[in-house]
């Protein structure tokens, strides 16, 4: 937690406000205080929305230093925080719109360093992704952003914008209809365009669902690519030669990596006496699956891997012995036919692996979700 103004050194770019006064004068206070809510939680770092009347809100990321090597090996460099801030100027230096923190902070001791502060203010924009998701029964609307969202990433990538997390929910979309980047600390800025790089922002970004055809797909590959029409198909299939490999191999690592980590406890699981517990879902309500001990064991793993990957399926909260507690999407009735559901999960789970058993499912209002993971074989 963020400590006193006299523990923090503070440098502040934007207008000061009682609501960023305060925070400079005690943040402890008034991210702990009653209109603080706290948004995200994602190992050493937090993020805070904080409220005031009469202002726009705060966004505050708090990152968290581990004692050992890490402190010490701050001592030559500066923190995350002062890294996104300078970041963020030169990223509006080459002319595009970024959350640019309005203050950010450093706490050290001895010089090394222990935590650090980006503040940012509220611009009214929406994420791009829950636009996406929203849209879902608007697809000419749908379509629309997308295309203006292409030509928004091709100029990021001319410009040497390489995003380590390439994803619609690190932009927002301003009420004129401007992108807006953020969540930049792990950003980094090229002195040239991408060149191979930009197949693999391409293929971080196929690999979420959000739901979008294969036909809007390619076009927005199109309007990414701004070929010409008579050899727009060749550049496209061509560009689809590059993001295929890319695709696969981050598809491969993402598996693996939800495989290792689904039994360890860590930042977002605990173990509690003989049971694992995804902590975010605790107190949900789940659907309670009794399997064989290895098949609730399979369960729980392809429940963590359908997730890492962003696919259709319920997600895990719970495993205990031969007990699985997967969350419960609800009982909303479907917009769409079931049958019409069941495809677009089938295209969505496709191109990762295949079925080893017949698979069930649970439907929400847009969407058809896979009630047994272990039914479905992630390839490796």
């Amino acid at each position: 937690m963020a400590r006193s103004a006299a523990s923090l050194r503070w440098w502040v770019d934007g207008e000061r406000t009682p609501l960023l006064d305060a925070l400079i004068a005690a943040p402890e206070r008034v991210l702990e205080g009653p209109r603080s809510v706290a948004r995200e939680a994602a190992g050493r770092k937090r993020l805070y929305r904080v409220e005031a009347d009469g202002e726009p809100a705060l966004y505050v990321k708090l990152f968290r230093l581990p004692p050992g090597w890490a402190r010490w090996r701050s001592l030559w460099r500066p923190s995350k925080a002062r890294r996104e801030r300078a970041v963020a100027r030169r990223l509006a230096q080459r002319g595009l719109e970024v959350a640019r923190p309005v203050a950010v902070a450093e706490e050290r001791r001895g010089g090394a360093l222990v935590q650090s502060l980006a503040v940012s203010r509220d611009l009214g924009a929406r994420d791009l992704r829950a636009l996406l998701e929203g849209l879902r029964e608007r697809p000419a609307q749908r379509r629309e952003l997308l295309l203006r969202f292409a030509a928004f990433a091709r100029r990021l990538h001319d410009a040497g914008v390489d995003q380590d997390d390439f994803s619609p929910n690190n932009f927002l979309v301003r009420q004129d209809g401007a992108f807006v980047l953020i969540d930049f600390e792990r950003l980094r800025l090229r002195r040239a365009p991408l060149g191979a790089r930009r197949w693999t922002q391409l293929a971080k970004l196929h690999r979420r669902d959000f739901g979008i055809s294969r036909s809007d797909r390619l076009r927005f590959l199109r309007a990414y690519l701004g070929a010409p029409a008579e050899s727009a198909r060749a550049e496209r299939r061509a560009a689809w030669q590059r993001i295929w490999p890319e695709f696969r191999r981050i598809r491969r690592r993402d598996a693996r990596r939800a495989a290792n980590s689904a039994f360890e406890p860590g930042r977002n699981q605990a173990l509690e006496g003989e049971a694992l517990l995804v902590r975010r879902r605790l107190g949900a309500k789940t659907v309670r699956l009794e399997l064989a001990p290895d098949d609730a064991k399979l369960c729980w793993l392809r429940a963590h891997q359908l997730e890492r990957l962003g696919l259709p399926a319920l997600r895990p909260v719970r495993l205990e012995g031969a007990l699985v507690e997967l969350l419960d999407p609800g009982a909303e009735h479907p917009r769409a036919p079931v049958d019409q559901l069941i495809g677009r999960a089938l295209l969505a789970l496709a191109p990762y692996g295949r079925f080893r058993a017949t698979p069930q499912w649970r439907f929400t209002a847009h969407g058809a979700l896979l009630a047994n993971p272990q039914a479905f074989e992630v390839e490796g």
